[in-house]
């Protein structure tokens, strides 16, 4: 397995198929579950303790896998948007589509942000909406009272979606 750091915040880990099968991976199935694994594993090997979370990007190839992984906050950030428009607004004037979720709630939307560890939310957010705060569990919270209209990359989609 070949690691090499990307800056301070992030990783790149190529890891060949005869690597995955030593490891009791199969490479055709490796998702979300082993990709975890495989990055608690080589941050073991690099002696660098556990990162709290993570953004996880897969690259299957015909003999190698390629996985991006950049270090996030285990903090969320929520914001309230009582308008759509805004919310788009938003999205489009974030400088970086951050790992976030999006909840459809009584009166307008909940945007679940998680900044990359170090940094804050874009100040672009606190301008079109209201911060709520980091509440660790609101986000799963509205997962499971089925307010999740987005549950992951929603800023990445309501860029690529709305104009």
């Amino acid at each position: 397995m070949m690691i090499q750091h990307i800056g301070t915040r992030a990783l790149s880990l190529y890891i060949t198929n005869q690597e995955l099968t030593q490891m009791n991976f199969e490479p055709e199935q490796i998702g979300r579950q082993e990709a975890r694994q495989i990055l608690a594993h080589a941050l073991e090997e690099k002696c660098l303790g556990s990162w709290e979370a993570a953004e996880l990007t897969l690259y299957a190839g015909k003999d190698a896998l390629l996985l991006f992984a950049r270090r996030r906050s285990g903090k969320p950030v929520h914001f309230f948007f009582p308008d759509f428009e805004d919310l788009i607004q938003a999205a489009h004037l974030c400088p970086d589509p951050l790992p976030s979720g999006l909840s459809r709630v009584p009166g307008g939307y909940v945007l679940t942000v998680y900044p990359f560890e170090g940094e804050t939310p874009p100040a672009v957010l606190r301008e079109f909406g209201n911060q709520l705060g980091q509440g660790a569990y609101l986000a799963a919270h509205l997962t499971e009272q089925g307010a999740a209209l987005l549950p992951t990359a929603a800023l990445a989609q309501l860029r690529e979606h709305f104009a």
